[in-house]
């Protein structure tokens, strides 16, 4: 599997885009960040991408599909394969109010008759294929709505985790298990952080219990050093293979 970070910053921090990560050039877990223009930068196109998964509905990890689903609508040349947007109870309802919203009623036609997305409505302990992996969700613990983890597998049986954005809780524990590499937020450093975030300590723990898991820190406010965990920055790529990080 190949991890590339488009966004690696915390929702109002000035180190990195938000939230965004791309998986084999195909899988995209969030959409804070500029997608568009940044997968052109990871020589891959936002036609290329079959599943999109959601965290949560928080603007920092969602706001920037609308114009993922705009571009492949209005493309010169149809969009290649369906495309699968997978996320929490009300995903549908929620995609449906951004492209409204943010774009008017026209927008939100094409998109539905042009792209014609698939939803896929994830929840805690759903163990489901999308797209070609085997997506795992954990519901974590945030500050409004509902929020889940994720563990994707590929056919080779790699793993990666992503957190999304929570606080200590059964759920984010849970979402670890088994995982390579964990992209893990680490909104702050010195002290806990309001608002349903991780900090250092509370990542140091998470690592000393799981020393079989490579953790890469992201939804970062400051990029600074913790041992043993990889720092994550805008298009940083991992090439991640079985129980080898």
């Amino acid at each position: 599997m190949k991890l590339t970070v488009l966004g690696s910053g915390s929702a109002f921090s000035t180190c990195g885009c938000n939230a965004g990560y791309l998986v084999d050039g195909r899988v995209l877990v969030d959409c804070g960040a500029p997608v568009p223009a940044l997968v052109r930068r990871a020589a891959t196109s936002i036609h290329a991408i079959t599943l999109v998964l959601l965290t949560h509905f928080h603007a920092d990890h969602s706001f920037s599909l609308p114009t993922v689903l705009g571009a492949r609508a209005f493309a010169d040349e149809a969009a290649p394969g369906a495309l699968v947007i997978g996320g929490p109870v009300g995903t549908r309802e929620y995609v449906a109010r951004l492209l409204g919203d943010g774009y008017g009623s026209y927008v939100r036609h094409e998109v539905d008759t042009r792209v014609a997305p698939e939803y896929a409505v994830l929840q805690d302990g759903s163990d489901v294929e999308l797209a070609g992996y085997r997506v795992q969700s954990h519901a974590v613990v945030h500050s409004t709505g509902p929020s889940l983890a994720y563990r994707l597998t590929d056919a080779a049986g790699a793993s990666i985790g992503f957190s999304g954005d929570s606080e200590m809780c059964g759920g984010l524990r849970r979402s670890i298990a088994g995982c390579d590499l964990y992209v893990c937020e680490c909104t702050g450093w010195d002290g806990p952080t309001p608002g349903g975030h991780l900090w250092r300590d509370e990542v140091a723990s998470l690592m000393a219990s799981n020393p079989g898991t490579r953790f890469l820190l992201s939804h970062l406010s400051a990029r600074r050093h913790l041992p043993g965990a990889l720092i994550a920055h805008d298009m940083l790529s991992l090439e991640i293979s079985p129980d080898a990080t």
